[in-house]
């Protein structure tokens, strides 16, 4: 189907940018945020340094004033889990072009030091329509291992029915679960549209999950008359695309040779209202992925994309070294001189995980996949790559290992502070203690301005105080010990580049217990949700020692004096509180699991074709708004408690 570069040309002629004044006014709105936020994230840089720069002296004139014993002890703890609470340790920037690296030492973390690097670099591409007929030939490749059927043909009936020129495209179901029925559904549906074509790699394939599955497609389709297309898409199984999909993506590759892949957001239909378990991923592709694109550094996402078949031939398929195959791919790419660019429209609305225990296996693979690209680095394949994108990958792996295991010795910590009774901030005079209370309310300050900024761009989908829930680090650590462990070898000189092994293990549905007794099985036993309840319980222990403390103390100090300094001190209580609640989370719904929704409910049918897009409801963005009450009233406490001390007589 490949017509090489003269279609290219004829299909640049038919390009048109997209004149929609209400997208225009959402993206303007957007591009706002973004060019707002690197000042925001080097103010919360700048703020770190001051107060943890500070407290730090506070602490070593304590010291010196004659601190000791278990109190300075304490103290010293106190100042670690702040930091760590705060810190990634060295952050990279890994960038496409110019090919560099940059290190920082930055409490702040990651998040700031990339918005950072976006500093004056904004830049969105243009919204583009491909006309005409005169179109690059395109394979549509659909990959499937098990799930449910309806999900798949919902998939594959939006796939065919894309507004592109009907011999110009395929459609290619990969299946690795190789079901007869699945082959008997996709034949009935390449009966109507002839363009949809069946294929598997075989019984029961060992290796390479959804990579190999991708390659064997690759292969597949070069036997198809006509052999390859010009370019590939992919889509995730769940993945419904917009009639648009093709028309709004492909432009962005006809422009420039060098332009590998266009990238777009990943929107889901099904997340439940108010996002109980925080799953929209728009900070990602609202914050992060556009800062990355001002760099010239944007990722492949793994669903919905474009790509030169041309580009992925040269770097030898998709990467099936990681099961991160989209990260690999957008490394090696940039490694070999193509570009990625981010194209922020809405062309494709996916599924989330419809169980807390499918969820909670969802981040295990993420973090298996993220642990395993580091090792990557110095496999065969990525021999091109300079010394900047080497450790890149490495770093992002790094990063990632720093976070989840800083937040897991926290979690031990943390508990151990509060039931110390001991204060949790070292200082020696009182207007030392009230300077502290200011720099932490800068600090603090900066901090919630970039979360606002970063909250509005993603239409208020996230909480006002960032971050994603820590209640998944617990399993999140688990596999970054047994990822390790598998990864490990690659980094020996006799087997270098082996892909590393390494299966997430299933889990029981809480839904599905008829009882409560079962679900109480299901959820602390099968699930591992025994560790929450070990945090909460160790943590509301932590809580009445300090309290407890504090009572003792107030002959001194006053007992609001004393706690202030103790479990009520404002950074502290940042960590215990979050950890309180985000553990709170997988308790709460084991209690009383929400009812599974109805797909059904949330698309709109075509009874003719049976052709299905998310209705207007799935897709409203307010829906899925988390509450800003809690974090609202934690602001409130912060700045409010700061101020009192620094300002009190």
């Amino acid at each position: 189907m490949a017509l090489g570069k003269d279609v290219f040309d004829l299909a640049a002629a038919n390009v048109e940018q997209v004149d929609d004044p209400h997208v225009k006014k959402r993206l303007d709105e957007q591009m706002l945020f973004m060019k707002r936020i690197p000042y925001a994230a080097l103010a919360a840089i700048v703020s770190d340094w001051l107060y943890f720069g500070y407290s730090l002296k506070c602490l070593l004139d304590a010291q010196a004033d004659g601190l000791s014993g278990s109190v300075l002890k304490m103290a010293w703890l106190s100042f670690a889990t702040q930091l760590a609470s705060a810190s990634q340790s060295f952050c990279p920037r890994f960038a496409s072009s110019p090919k560099t690296l940059t290190f920082d030492l930055v409490p702040a973390g990651l998040p700031y030091l990339l918005a950072f690097s976006a500093m004056g670099k904004a830049k969105q591409q243009p919204l583009l329509r491909l006309g005409g007929n005169s179109c690059p030939s395109v394979d549509i490749l659909v990959t499937y291992c098990g799930e449910e059927v309806d999900v798949l043909m919902d998939t594959v009936r939006a796939a065919a029915s894309v507004d592109y020129p009907r011999n110009r495209f395929r459609v290619v179901v990969l299946d690795d679960s190789v079901s007869a029925d699945i082959k008997a559904e996709i034949e009935k549906i390449g009966a109507v549209f002839k363009n949809v074509f069946y294929s598997t790699r075989g019984s029961k394939p060992q290796s390479h999950t959804k990579a190999g599955n991708l390659n064997h497609g690759l292969r597949y389709v070069s036997t198809l008359p006509g052999g390859s297309s010009d370019l590939l898409t992919v889509l995730d199984v769940d993945t419904i695309p917009s009639p648009h999909l093709l028309r709004a993506l492909v432009p962005h590759l006809l422009g420039d040779p060098k332009i590998a892949l266009a990238n777009p957001p990943q929107r889901m239909y099904d997340i439940p209202d108010g996002d109980p378990l925080g799953q929209t991923t728009d900070n990602f592709f609202e914050v992060v992925e556009p800062s990355k694109h001002a760099t010239d550094s944007a990722w492949c996402t793994g669903s919905g994309f474009v790509v030169r078949r041309s580009a992925i031939d040269a770097i030898g398929g998709i990467p099936e070294e990681s099961i991160s195959e989209d990260t690999l791919t957008s490394f090696y790419l940039s490694a070999a001189g193509w570009k990625i660019v981010y194209v922020h429209e809405d062309v494709q609305w996916g599924l989330v995980p419809t169980s807390i225990s499918a969820y909670v296996k969802q981040m295990k693979r993420w973090g298996a996949g993220i642990t395993s690209t580091g090792a990557q680095a110095w496999s065969p394949r990525a021999k091109s790559m300079t010394f900047g994108e080497k450790y890149g990958a490495v770093f992002l792996t790094f990063s990632f290992a720093m976070s989840v295991t800083l937040t897991s010795i926290n979690f031990v910590l943390m508990p151990i502070l509060l039931m110390s009774g001991a204060p949790l901030v070292a200082y020696s005079t009182e207007s030392q203690l009230r300077t502290i209370s200011v720099l932490f309310t800068a600090r603090f300050g900066a901090i919630c301005a970039y979360n606002f900024l970063a909250t509005r761009a993603t239409n208020y989908h996230q909480s006002l105080l960032g971050g994603p829930a820590s209640w998944v680090i617990p399993f999140q650590f688990v596999t970054l010990v047994r990822s390790a462990l598998s990864v490990l070898p690659t980094f020996s000189i006799f087997t270098r580049g082996t892909a590393p092994i390494f299966t997430t293990s299933g889990t029981s549905n809480v839904q599905d217990a008829k009882t409560f007794v079962g679900r109480m099985k299901v959820a602390f036993w099968n699930d591992g949700f025994a560790v929450h309840v070990a945090i909460v319980a160790s943590l509301v222990a932590g809580l009445a020692g300090s309290a407890n403390a504090a009572s003792q103390a107030a002959a001194d100090d006053g007992f609001w004096s004393a706690l202030f300094v103790r479990a009520a001190w404002p950074p502290v209580f940042l960590i215990w509180s979050a950890f309180l609640l985000d553990c709170w989370t997988p308790l709460s719904y084991a209690l009383n699991p929400p009812a599974p929704i109805d797909r059904e409910t949330l698309v709109d049918r075509d009874a003719a074709s049976q052709v299905a897009y998310p209705n207007a409801y799935a897709k409203d963005p307010v829906r899925v708004r988390p509450s800003q009450t809690v974090p609202l009233i934690k602001m409130a406490y912060c700045f409010g408690a700061c101020a009192m001390w620094a300002f009190r007589g």
